[in-house]
């Protein structure tokens, strides 16, 4: 039912001259991946330095690898890129310490999203060329970073986040990490979609210490969901919290489970050039600028993994009915005795102590870091009207520079994807 809802939702939106177009849409691209895909064979067990490195030292460029434990126990693994193919390993001028950024992936992605383009084009590289120290963060719960502690990565409650979680621990403990290894007292912070999200989120909140943050870049920032047109989302968003745990399960969000392949036959039938995974069937991009060379190790590399409990998030996220806000996890007002997850919490007040759920405060995050926040005209997810409603009220607070830039044309994943992403993108990002 969910599904034909949102199925006819996107047909009305579309119109039926819409939906025969989809049907007739160029498979150019998605028959190159399939190929491309299939002369590829994934490691039985994965290999998360190999999986990195292959698209990093190949062409010259140093990679390390690093671990961070958080204050809850995940253990996080990141990647550094300390400088560019050609420069001389003690700086840019010998000596000199170079400047730090930090990046944070999308959901069902990871620190592979800012790579796959590959020298010349990826903007990890690009940054590292640049004369910047690159750091990659890798969230909990997806395959670089799936250890803890105390916790199994079999058990329910290490699958108990969602961006909550990774705005109040991963990112700010990633920080002080980074700022620790490098002697460094300030980095720059750049979120691509749910990366966005997670630095909104964090400045807002007061996680981060904004005077560690130099700026922060802001691409494809999804914070109000009002005019999404994801149509997964919206069929996932049509199912209560109670029910996406009952289908999906409460711990890892996994592909191949059978909500997800309806999800994905709903974005095949009314778009099928978007039908590759999970992922582009969310997000969504345009296959007449995504690079065709590049998209085999994209699609290789996701989805990444992430939790049931961080997709219910999202799925609240587009449920939310009052304009401009963006809530903590709903976990329901009613506690009951036993609770769906035994030994979480059962409801807000256990969680927040109130019925009510919290919300963030974004103007805050546009207080005293500069921020540039970068969206695409015809993105799906980080909807243009949604964006210009967070730009307001990121400036809201006065005080501190918020740029935007719109990008004609651009869907979701084109900034990570599209061939010319470095020249029509990056190239602001690195100025």
């Amino acid at each position: 039912a969910a599904l034909n809802l949102a199925a006819a939702a996107a047909a009305g939106q579309r119109g039926v001259a819409g939906m025969a177009a989809a049907a007739d849409a160029r498979a150019a691209v998605a028959a190159a991946a399939s190929a491309a895909m299939a002369a590829e064979t994934a490691p039985a067990v994965h290999d998360s330095w190999s999986d990195v490195s292959e698209l990093v030292t190949p062409y010259g460029y140093p990679l390390e690898e690093h671990f961070v434990t958080t204050r809850d126990g995940y253990i996080l693994r990141m990647f550094r890129i300390p400088r560019g193919a050609s420069e001389d390993p003690l700086g840019r001028n010998g000596s000199d310490a170079r400047p730090v950024v930090l990046l944070q992936h999308a959901l069902l992605d990871s620190c592979s999203g800012f790579l796959v383009l590959g020298p010349g084009k990826a903007l990890a590289l690009l940054l590292a060329d640049a004369g910047y120290d690159v750091w990659m963060s890798n969230t909990r719960g997806n395959v670089h970073s799936r250890n803890h502690t105390s916790l199994s990565v079999k058990s329910q409650e290490f699958w108990a986040f969602s961006f909550d979680e990774m705005a109040e621990y991963d990112l700010p403990d990633s920080l002080t990490y980074v700022l620790n290894a490098t002697g460094q007292q300030q980095a720059s912070l750049l979120g691509f979609s749910q990366g966005a999200t997670i630095v909104l989120t964090a400045l807002a909140s007061g996680a981060v210490n904004k005077s560690t943050v130099e700026a922060a870049v802001l691409v494809a920032p999804v914070a109000y969901m009002r005019h999404i047109s994801s149509i997964p989302l919206q069929a996932l968003a049509t199912l209560g919290t109670d029910s996406v745990f009952s289908l999906l399960g409460v711990r890892e969000f996994l592909p191949s489970a059978p909500i997800v392949q309806m999800l994905e036959g709903a974005i095949c039938f009314l778009r099928p050039q978007l039908c590759l995974n999970i992922l582009s069937a969310i997000a969504g991009f345009d296959e007449e600028r995504v690079d065709p060379q590049a998209l085999p190790a994209a699609l290789r590399r996701t989805p990444a993994g992430t939790s049931v409990q961080n997709m219910a998030h999202w799925a609240q996220c587009v449920r939310q009915t009052s304009p401009h806000v963006l809530a903590y996890f709903d976990y329901g007002a009613t506690c009951g005795s036993g609770g769906r997850r035994e030994g979480l919490p059962r409801c807000n007040r256990d969680k927040y102590g109130s019925d009510d759920v919290p919300t963030y405060d974004l103007s805050r995050a546009g207080a005293e870091v500069p921020l540039l926040v970068v969206s695409g005209s015809k993105d799906q997810l980080a909807d243009a009207a949604d964006v210009d409603a967070l730009v307001n009220t990121l400036r809201s607070a006065g005080g501190t520079s918020v740029q935007h830039s719109r990008v004609r044309g651009y869907e979701h994943l084109d900034f990570v994807w599209a061939e010319r992403a470095p020249e029509v993108v990056y190239r602001g990002a690195l100025a």
